[in-house]
């Protein structure tokens, strides 16, 4: 699977592997989503120092993840996040060494407007990965993940199946989520080339 990965980013530099995620894990991120609900906070935009609740541009709530202390719930996937990035460092030579990631739920009705992952000049995110949590979809659901080209042509769009990962390089290609009509829950992340922790 990973070599898979690997394969699809030097070809594409984005991949998707639908069902990466068993049942069971699933069902213990629905039990984590569910008993630390009110730990989530209403996603911000803007630069570290001014940050801003817009829902205008993005309606999701988070909840940031130590990846020194990772819940016993997603174990299993900050080990399949320690494998690729291993992965990718030894075939693409990017430096990978750290994680910032982050448990996000969309409620009924809202969406993330088009933007690029690398906001900054600086930025040391190199690879954007996305599991999705969601126990069942269906397309009539919308919530798609629409990836574009620099340029701004359409590259491709993604449903948030259960189980589903996407990984991208973060500076290639900007996204949007598309508005969900029921809530939409997802891990999501950046591998840095530096330490952030």
């Amino acid at each position: 699977m990973i070599d898979r990965i690997l394969q699809d980013i030097e070809r594409e530099g984005i991949s998707c592997v639908p069902q990466l995620l068993d049942s069971s894990t699933l069902e213990a991120a629905h039990h984590f989503f569910e008993t630390n609900r009110i730990h989530f906070t209403p996603a911000k935009v803007g630069t570290s120092d001014n940050k801003k609740r817009i829902e205008l541009l993005r309606g999701d709530f988070s909840y940031w993840l130590d990846p020194l202390l990772p819940p016993k719930e997603l174990n299993s996937l900050f080990g399949f996040l320690n494998q690729l990035k291993t992965a990718v460092n030894n075939r693409f030579f990017l430096g990978l060494q750290d994680y910032e990631c982050h448990l996000a739920y969309y409620p009924e009705g809202t969406f993330y407007r088009k933007h690029l992952d690398c906001f900054e000049k600086e930025s040391s995110r190199k690879l954007t990965f996305i599991f999705y949590l969601n126990q069942n979809w269906s397309s009539e659901f919308g919530g798609e993940l629409v990836v574009y080209n620099k340029d701004g042509s359409h590259k491709e769009s993604y449903l948030p199946l259960p189980g589903t990962f996407i990984c991208f390089l973060s500076d290639e290609y900007p996204h949007e989520v598309k508005t969900a009509t029921r809530e939409r829950r997802s891990f999501t992340g950046w591998i840095h080339n530096k330490m952030i922790y």
